[in-house]
């Protein structure tokens, strides 16, 4: 019955021997339309496609479907897809307010983002989200600097995330993406953390230079005040006391960081570098 309200729908032929890129053009033949009477989830009337569209956003189970990928997205890692019908959400409160929001405003997404981006539940997430493999090549080339135009070897930036498993517009699946945790197996977090340490530990890259800068307009920093204004310009970024500890030690092994003569501040300047290339190897730095 589905199948019969979407007849007529197609796409318009592409012209032979089209030059350079055709957009495919949504077309509907009334003449291929099947217009009898059809019976689709307890409905019964003439349904074209946009009736049915229209019948599955009424349903409860769609509201609820749309605000748990909305909150995947935006607020924080659910568990895959296809065990939604099985897996509670984590915040089954949160799926409400979002599906009260989309029922509604009459389906539309607008208000929905609305509601959620002024939602508390939004603004305490933090660190809730392992970034994708997108989301961390582009997060660390931003932050450092040096890619914002064309230049030889901007082509090996974008292969990176696909190392890191996931091919810019080649997904594994019409499901797309599995995202959160499946983000990181031990092959995918190599790959990961070389990058970004690799990006981040380059101390001719301007974001880094600048970020040099603001340590050495602070003077003579004692190791903790040191790891703590890294992490605080790197994030801000919140780690385990256990981490900070570490940090710390490392940093305590080459004593305050000095600018005060020139091999004291290229002494520094390596080790800004260097305790960049730890931050971005610890857990916290790939939540996002």
């Amino acid at each position: 019955e589905c199948s019969r309200a979407f007849t007529g729908w197609t796409i318009a032929k592409t012209p032979p021997r089209a030059y350079g890129r055709y957009d495919w053009v949504f077309e509907f033949l009334e003449s291929d339309h099947d217009d009898g009477e059809k019976t689709f989830l307890g409905h019964t009337g003439n349904f074209d496609g946009e009736d049915v569209i229209g019948i599955i956003c009424q349903q409860p189970a769609t509201a609820r479907f749309v605000a748990r990928h909305l909150y995947n997205f935006f607020v924080a890692d659910e568990p895959q897809v296809p065990s939604w019908s099985v897996t509670p959400p984590k915040d089954p409160e949160a799926i409400e307010i979002l599906a009260k929001a989309f029922g509604d405003s009459g389906y539309e997404l607008k208000p929905v983002l609305s509601v959620l981006f002024n939602s508390e539940f939004f603004k305490n997430a933090r660190f809730a989200k392992i970034k994708s493999p997108i989301e961390a090549v582009v997060g660390a080339v931003r932050f450092a600097g040096g890619a914002e135009f064309p230049a030889p070897g901007i082509g090996n930036l974008a292969r990176q995330s696909g190392y890191m498993g996931q091919e810019l517009l080649n997904p594994p699946s019409v499901e797309g993406w599995h995202t959160g945790v499946e983000w990181v197996n031990s092959g995918a977090l190599m790959k990961r953390i070389n990058f970004t340490a690799g990006v981040l530990g380059d101390i001719e890259r301007p974001g880094i230079q600048t970020i040099i800068g603001k340590l050495q307009a602070e003077g003579d920093l004692a190791p903790e005040d040191f790891v703590n204004t890294c992490l605080d310009l790197a994030g801000p970024l919140e780690v385990k006391p256990a981490t900070h500890r570490e940090l710390i030690e490392h940093a305590s092994e080459k004593g305050d960081l000095s600018w005060n003569s020139n091999q004291a501040a290229n002494a520094s300047t390596a080790r800004v570098g260097e305790m960049l290339k730890l931050i971005a190897s610890v857990r916290e730095f790939q939540y996002s």
